[in-house]
């Protein structure tokens, strides 16, 4: 009895003591903050019990655990701190609220299914350092169409609505709501991760690069929308279930370099037929397993990739020529033969034959542009096709305008480069600076200069340097990313006209009617406004020399300039601050951009498909990001005698390359 009475006496005060490690937090059951809304096991969030509709993840978590916040229906969204390294498995499946995620440059791993079944989500932002990249991230994510991934990230690649490895070599996923009814998929491709075309919501016709050896089990099965497969001669195998569950599915073409089909590789395709030739494995495996085979080919014969605003391929992958894009998977493309017993529709042949009209601006070895083709004397004028534009040069090529200017050099750096060139930097010709004044505030402009380069890289991890040197209360000096996102309730705001910066998403989604940025601001940064639907008085001071993209995208105040009258002429052009073009609501082949303007800002010309030269006067020394992003039939500049800084892409998608600058 004695005994026994210690073993429960022991056993009570281990429990009272249990008690009271949780109600203090001491055993990772509750935040060090005193949330008890996460339960915390050492530095892994395990679970959030909230319902809040924004999240502020404590910055003790450095792993964001298995199902951590699974299931929730009312988080819109999430901050997630520095101190993350990790977003484990199915960490946020079926939040069906949530619509924005932003991926700090400290993550490395995201695990499989981490977003699956968030059908709200619409913005994803992935930082620089994840490598980590687990099977079916954002599945079921019906609303999802593009994501945005670090430039500086080497282990990942978007392009065209999918996600790949560094190097394209392996399709992740092909995002749910991808726009367009084509994917094709870019030769560099040679392996595709399980329930990469998983659900998709409008995507038809899907065309397999030709270094896919194999086809592996559910990599393709239950692809929603998609009607027609594309499988090319490099492909010899297709494992079981890969093709599983495809309702939508009417026609696969099997080439007959594919020997070996698992009997469930088409398991549950109950409308498919199979083209292919005579005699082939899969002519055999479809009268083995009753499905129908045709030889003559009844899907789309053009598999072009078909998205809106489709971007330049990036230059990844075992092939590095700049040549090699998407739409080059076509041209290869080989249909299966009818060995004369059936005609074949040669989508490749098409699909090739189509891009060369469009695409033949891309530079390749021994390649001459149409503009670069001499002429005799006596030829005075003559029209060429150029990006299905037809451009007409007189007087054997003299107005020709193509490429840039002769003598132009300007650097070509990424944003954070150009950030720090500028701020380390004073420029020659701004206004009011004088040599002597420069050399009185050296010291105190260091010490500025110093402060606001912590600021941008800790722009870029997420957060607000808590060293900032500026001054003791950030909150006098920047407006921190996210300070009032999504606060509909927030009509009015009064800027203090101590503040320098405005951060990244700021006010973004906020109810927010009027803002007027003081002459004290010099920054606003990306998406800083965005997504303010009644945000339609905008008041910008002449001192801000600094706009990131998509600033106000999305605001009536935007909106509303675009939807005015264009008349062609300088009017067509929103400037604000210290000569910043915001905004172009012109249609013109040939833009003259108005002298004084200093910056043609980010994405102002993006997807202008009519523009074929550019004016850039001497005023303007910086080009920035994707400001002429797909502008395809854009063939050349004039002027920029005064250009000295290129933002990086900001001419991907049309016939001006950025080696030009250099």
């Amino acid at each position: 009895m004695k005994r026994t009475h210690i073993a429960i006496t022991g056993i009570a005060i281990l429990g009272i003591l249990a008690l009271v490690t949780v109600a203090r937090g001491i055993g990772g059951s509750v935040s060090a903050a005193g949330d008890e809304s996460f339960r915390i096991n050492g530095t892994t969030l395990t679970r959030y019990l909230g319902t809040d509709t924004f999240v502020s993840i404590p910055d003790t978590v450095t792993t964001i655990g298995d199902e951590a916040f699974s299931g929730n229906q009312t988080l819109t969204s999430v901050s997630i701190p520095d101190s993350v390294t990790a977003i484990s498995y199915n960490a946020f499946k079926n939040c069906t609220a949530l619509t924005g995620i932003h991926i700090p440059d400290t993550v490395t791993k995201v695990g499989p299914g981490a977003f699956e079944g968030c059908t709200a989500l619409t913005s994803v932002e992935i930082g620089k350092n994840v490598s980590s990249w687990g099977t079916g991230v954002f599945i079921n994510c019906d609303s999802l169409a593009a994501v945005s991934i670090d430039r500086d990230n080497e282990y990942l690649t978007y392009y065209n609505g999918a996600i790949y490895n560094g190097n394209m070599t392996m399709l992740y996923q092909v995002l749910p709501a991808r726009s367009g009814e084509n994917y094709v998929m870019p030769e560099t491709v040679k392996d595709i991760d399980a329930y990469a075309f998983w659900n998709l919501q409008n995507t038809k016709n899907v065309m397999i690069s030709s270094g896919v050896e194999k086809i592996p089990r559910y990599s393709m099965s239950n692809m929603g929308t998609v009607e027609n497969v594309v499988i090319q001669s490099g492909t010899s195998g297709i494992d079981g279930k890969a093709f599983a569950d495809n309702t939508a599915l009417k026609q696969t073409a099997v080439p007959a370099s594919v020997t070996d089909i698992d009997k469930q590789a088409f398991s549950g395709c109950d409308s498919m037929k199979i083209y292919t030739s005579k005699s082939s494995a899969a002519d055999t495996f479809g009268k083995n397993n009753q499905i129908e085979v045709i030889y003559q080919a009844e899907y789309p014969d053009d598999f072009m990739d078909s998205n809106p605003g489709l971007e330049e391929m990036p230059n990844v992958g075992e092939e590095t020529d700049a040549s090699v894009s998407t739409d080059t998977a076509a041209s290869t493309a080989e249909e299966p033969s009818t060995d004369g017993n059936g005609d074949t529709a040669d989508a490749a042949q098409t699909s090739s034959q189509t891009q060369d009209s469009s695409d033949g601006f891309q530079s390749t070895d021994g390649y001459v542009h149409p503009l670069d083709v001499p002429e005799n004397d006596n030829v005075k004028g003559k029209t060429v096709i150029v990006a299905g534009k037809a451009v007409f040069l007189m007087n054997n090529h003299e107005e020709q305008v193509y490429g840039i200017p002769e003598g132009v050099h300007a650097k070509v750096l990424t944003q954070e480069q150009a950030a720090a060139e500028e701020k380390d930097t004073e420029r020659a010709d701004e206004e009011g600076s004088t040599e002597s004044a420069s050399e009185e505030g050296s010291a105190e402009s260091a010490s500025e200069d110093q402060s606001e380069n912590e600021t941008e890289t800790s722009e870029v991890k997420n957060t607000i340097s808590v060293n900032h040197q500026v001054n003791a209360n950030a909150d006098n000096v920047y407006i921190p990313h996210r300070k009032f996102y999504q606060q509909k309730s927030l009509t009015s705001y009064e800027i203090k006209d101590t503040i320098t910066k405005i951060g990244r998403l700021a006010f973004a989604e906020s109810g927010l009617k009027a803002i007027e940025i003081p002459d004290s601001v010099t920054e606003i940064e990306y998406g800083a406004f965005m997504s303010c639907p009644d945000l339609t008085d905008v008041t910008i001071a002449d001192s801000v020399t600094d706009i990131g993209a998509k600033a106000f995208e999305g605001t009536a105040w935007l909106k509303n300039w675009k939807a005015g009258d264009s008349s062609g002429g300088d009017s067509d052009f929103l400037v604000v601050g210290d000569g910043i073009l915001l905004a172009y609501r012109g249609s013109e082949a040939h833009v003259v951009i108005p002298d004084g303007i200093k910056q043609i800002g980010a994405e102002v010309f993006k997807g202008h498909t009519e523009i074929l030269d550019v004016s850039v006067p001497s005023s303007v020394y910086k080009i920035g990001a994707e400001a002429f992003r797909n502008c395809s039939a854009l063939t050349g500049l004039t002027g920029c005698e005064g250009l000295e800084i290129v933002i990086r892409s900001a001419f991907y998608g049309t016939q001006i390359s950025e080696s030009e600058f250099s």
